[in-house]
């Protein structure tokens, strides 16, 4: 019996194996713009924006800033793309090497820029960056403990809009969790929205744990913010 399945008069193809690649100089702007639509309604980033859209001005300079902190953060992270930055996962592997005079100012330069921008925002957002900074550093230290340290830990998965549903991000996240299996590390993240819980469980991750934010702030008016902890083990 033939095993092919038809649709029509044509047969159904299965989807493309997407490229994937380091990201280049060039990609560098992509990719920023794949964040910026990608978080655009993310629960989280709405909370820290205070349920607000960011001014044209506002997003030039956050643009500007997310360029030169992926500049800086892929000489010594993972950092990996499709289709030149439409897709990009960001994660971080514990270092035991020596970090360099130039990485050091480099890491300089965006701290300043960081605490520049954060000192021009609203005490309220001040306020909410620090629960959540807060919540997940309490959450991170009670469920891996010593342990994070091994862990990789993948700091950032986007994909632009009009590039979604064609399996990218999920290659992006196998290719990284593949790396973490060849070094024999676990591998954890935070997901910031829970319609996203099954894409990560698909992937190997289970959840773990939870924090919740804007359940006590009485100048958040929408329903508390669920993040999903969320771990996948080692399958060497």
């Amino acid at each position: 019996m033939s095993n092919r399945i038809m649709v029509g008069k044509s047969q159904a193809r299965p989807r493309r194996v997407p490229h994937i690649a380091e990201i280049g100089l060039r990609d560098i702007p992509t990719a920023v713009e794949s964040w910026r639509l990608a978080f655009e309604n993310d629960p989280l980033h709405w909370y820290m924006r205070e349920g607000k859209r960011p001014s044209r001005g506002w997003q030039f300079v956050e643009g500007l800033y997310m360029r030169w902190f992926l500049f800086v953060w892929r000489r010594r992270n993972i950092m990996l793309v499709v289709e030149h930055g439409q897709s990009y996962v960001r994660a971080t592997i514990p270092e035991h090497r020596p970090i360099s005079i130039i990485d050091l100012i480099l890491d300089w330069t965006v701290a300043v820029i960081t605490w520049t921008l954060d000192s021009v925002r609203s005490a309220e957002i001040k306020k909410r960056r620090k629960e959540i900074l807060g919540k997940l550093a309490s959450a991170n230290e009670r469920l891996y403990g010593d342990r994070v340290k091994n862990m990789v830990h993948i700091d950032g998965l986007a994909t632009s809009p009009r590039g979604q549903g064609r399996g990218h991000a999920g290659a992006l996240l196998d290719a990284v969790t593949a790396k973490a299996d060849a070094a024999s590390r676990a591998t954890y993240l935070e997901s910031s929205n829970v319609a996203n819980t099954g894409f990560y469980e698909s992937h190997g991750f289970r959840t773990v744990g939870e924090i919740v934010c804007g359940d006590d702030n009485p100048a958040w008016k929408e329903p508390p913010v669920v993040v999903k902890l969320m771990v996948r083990e080692d399958e060497s």
